[in-house]
């Protein structure tokens, strides 16, 4: 019934723009975005949220940090995480109408800022985060945006066991795509699935940190073509 109901508001002839402000506007975010990939429930828009449960086995009470919020709950690769397996952790995003938004409908803070010149050091002593956090995620635009905010993370002194990181080559050329490889990988994080597409574009890459997820997680997932989003998971 839920699916069927789906499918009928996807084919409505309305602007999206207005679709989605309904949406908003009735309270089915949570309902509308909702998919089921297996045993896992999923809001992202490619499956990222699985790809961690799948790295962790599935793990409560983790800890993340997302660079890049926007949509508290329809696309977001944490709501998940925070509301059915209790996460914690932190959202950064520049737009502040979709601050506000975000933090009156989640539990955990986002923090309007540029990601760019953000303090992240800091905050993450101030806050006691610990020094090996479960998930990151980067995914602001352009793609030498999220290189930069990638070059303010303190790397040296704190670790995540899995990274997604939105390079856009697509839209951008793979200049700060291949950067950001050289970065992570100088830094011993492992490459699992490279240019993740959505809808014919290549724009992300998936990565892990090989001495916490142990390789019985993510041996399955290791290529090194492209690979539609869908694809990735055949349970």
């Amino acid at each position: 019934m839920a699916t069927n109901f789906k499918s009928f508001l996807k084919r409505i002839p309305v602007p999206r723009q207005f679709a989605v402000g309904a949406i908003e506007w009735l309270k089915l975010d949570e309902f509308f975005y909702r998919k089921n990939i297996g045993k896992y429930r999923s809001f992202s828009q490619a499956y990222q949220d699985v790809f961690i449960f799948e790295m962790l086995e599935g793990k409560r009470g983790g800890v993340y940090v997302e660079i890049g919020a926007n949509s508290p709950i329809g696309n977001s690769n944490t709501f998940c995480l925070e509301k059915y397996y209790d996460w914690t952790g932190v959202s950064f995003e520049i737009d502040m109408p979709m601050v506000e938004r975000f933090n009156s409908m989640r539990r955990n803070k986002c923090i309007g800022t540029d990601a760019t010149t953000f303090d992240y050091s800091g905050y993450l002593e101030r806050n006691f985060f610990p020094r090996q956090i479960d998930y990151l995620q980067l995914d602001i635009e352009p793609a030498n945006n999220t290189y930069a905010a990638l070059t303010k993370l303190p790397l040296d002194d704190f670790r995540f066991s899995v990274i997604t990181y939105e390079h856009d080559n697509y839209a951008y050329g793979d200049e700060y795509m291949h950067k950001s490889r050289e970065l992570l990988r100088s830094h011993g994080y492992k490459l699992i699935v490279p240019n993740v597409s959505f809808g014919g574009m290549d724009f992300e890459d998936w990565w892990i940190d090989p001495s916490v997820v142990p390789e019985r997680c993510y041996a399955k997932y290791v290529t090194k073509d492209p690979v539609n989003c869908e694809d990735v998971f055949r349970f």
